[in-house]
């Protein structure tokens, strides 16, 4: 099959009509996952990080500050060029480059960019970049043991000196051992979780401790004596998901029961967690000095936060709403501007400080289900460097994914077979959006428009009334049709010879 246009390597593709415009000198060609105005940077804790689920436009977009000021054509808050993102290896380059040309990857499936490639293999899984975030989430298996009857205020470092040196946690880099459980809507501190690589690690922990107390070494936490058990899976999910009504647990896995309808009093599954719980979450920070158990431990809201972001069953696509990720998403927001005021004014140094800030803002950045626009909000507001947060999975120009609430990038695909498929799409919708009659462009208002990274794909997505309350996987089925019609407009001759 061949092509009607010639690709150039190097870059993705450019239509003669849009290269003139593109400016890919040195200085403005490195991958940005966040570019903030220094002038700008202390208005953050004022803006609302996501506008609220009533009356959206369907537009509606999870970032709310500019944040591009290398490119001089920026104009509006929310209108973003595209210049920086149409040469990712131009010369120069910080963070990809400059390579001495494409990705293998892509080289094989563009046969060296003699040629674009069958529909066919575009869409195989081995080609294809995207894919939706929250199946990403997996369920744990980890070995699980239960410390009870431990102080309110004790730390994580107090936990894990408990531990010893011979625990065999899960790596911290990837996961979170330690979950000090809180009840959200009162701060108060209940029972300890700490998850091993295996089952028999955790056995071995609780032998050891029984060994240890046997003999009069050990078994306190602080001033108590504390009891130390082998736990599952389970019992740590109904623990840190309390309010999650009709569910049981197998393993880390929630098994929806279906509402009864001649119980009138069940009013079946709500979501995971409560917007009272969210609200209450925050508050607890806000006003630590309405909240006793919080006002003696203020970093455990925060480690509340780190355990749910990461232990959120996020692959029950239709079960969560789109509304219900918002909610979380607006209080892990709110949470990190807090954390990093008290930080800034140097209000508990021991408990609220750096190491507490890195945890919280990692958590969010692996969040598998938070959008990449979600997740450049957490860039932005912690000033994070490109480097790290796109090593931490964060996809090059998350400011400008709006239009996809559900898709990402998929982790293991180059970053120029990504942006080569962005680019395609991006062109196809330029070059019909040419063949539109001056008449049609003014009565949509379509002549101050800037550049999208996705073209107009956001006009050709689905958004029904309510869509709001709809699920993850609901979104998802008509953001992927659109994806899938401009790819078959694109790969197959006859339907775009018609277009």
């Amino acid at each position: 099959m061949t092509s009607t246009h010639k690709e150039k390597f190097g870059a993705p593709v450019i239509p003669p009509s849009q290269a003139a415009r593109l400016d890919t000198s040195p200085a403005k060609s490195a991958i940005r996952t966040r570019t903030a105005s220094p002038e700008r940077r202390s208005e953050v804790a004022e803006a609302a990080p996501t506008p609220g689920p009533k009356n959206q436009p369907l537009d509606l977009e999870f970032s709310s500050e500019p944040r591009n000021t290398v490119t001089p054509s920026l104009r509006s808050r929310r209108g973003q060029t595209i210049t920086n993102a149409a040469s990712p290896y131009a010369p120069g380059s910080r963070l990809i480059g400059p390579p001495s040309g494409p990705s293998p990857h892509l080289r094989a499936l563009t046969s060296g960019g003699s040629r674009l490639p069958s529909l066919e293999e575009a869409l195989d899984p081995n080609n294809f970049p995207f894919i939706e975030m929250c199946r990403l989430g997996r369920e744990d298996s980890f070995g699980v043991i239960k410390i009870k009857n431990i102080p309110y205020g004790v730390t994580r470092p107090e936990i894990l000196a408990f531990l010893g040196r011979n625990a065999r946690i899960i790596n911290e880099q990837e996961y979170e051992p330690v979950h000090i459980v809180m009840e959200r809507v009162t701060s108060k501190t209940l029972d300890c979780y700490v998850e091993f690589i295996n089952l028999n690690e955790a056995v071995n922990a609780v032998n050891r401790f029984e060994t240890n107390r046997a003999g009069n070494r050990g078994g306190r936490l602080g001033s108590r004596h504390v009891e130390c058990e082998l736990s599952s899976q389970e019992q740590l999910m109904k623990d840190l998901f309390p309010k999650a009504k009709n569910v049981a647990w197998q393993g880390s896995t929630p098994i929806i029961i279906p509402n009864d309808p001649n119980d009138r009093y069940n009013s079946g599954f709500q979501g995971f967690i409560s917007k009272e719980e969210l609200v209450m979450l925050v508050k607890h920070v806000e006003a630590p000095q309405r909240s006793p158990f919080s006002k003696e431990c203020p970093q455990r809201p925060f480690e509340c936060l780190i355990s749910t972001l990461l232990k959120y069953p996020w692959y029950m696509v239709d079960h969560i709403t789109i509304n219900d990720r918002y909610l979380l998403h607006k209080a892990t927001i709110e949470l990190i501007k807090l954390l990093k005021e008290r930080i800034d004014s140097d209000t508990d140094p021991v408990n609220l400080n750096n190491q507490l800030f890195k945890r919280v803002w990692r958590a969010a950045l692996k969040c598998p289900g938070f959008t990449p626009c979600m997740k450049d909000d957490v860039v932005y507001v912690c000033d994070i460097d490109d480097r790290t947060a796109l090593e931490l999975g964060v996809a090059p120009y998350a400011v400008w994914w709006k239009p996809l609430f559900t898709i990402g990038h998929k982790p293991d695909i180059p970053a120029d077979t990504l942006m080569w498929y962005i680019a395609i799409i991006r062109e196809h919708l330029d070059r019909k959006k040419a063949y539109v009659s001056l008449a049609e462009r003014a009565a949509r208002n379509e002549g101050n428009e800037l550049p999208k990274l996705f073209g107009d794909l956001d006009k050709l997505i689905e958004r029904p009334e309510g869509w709001w309350n709809m699920t993850l996987g609901q979104v998802a089925r008509f953001e992927w049709t659109a994806i899938e019609q401009v790819l078959r407009e694109i790969l197959t001759p006859a339907l775009e010879g018609r277009q």
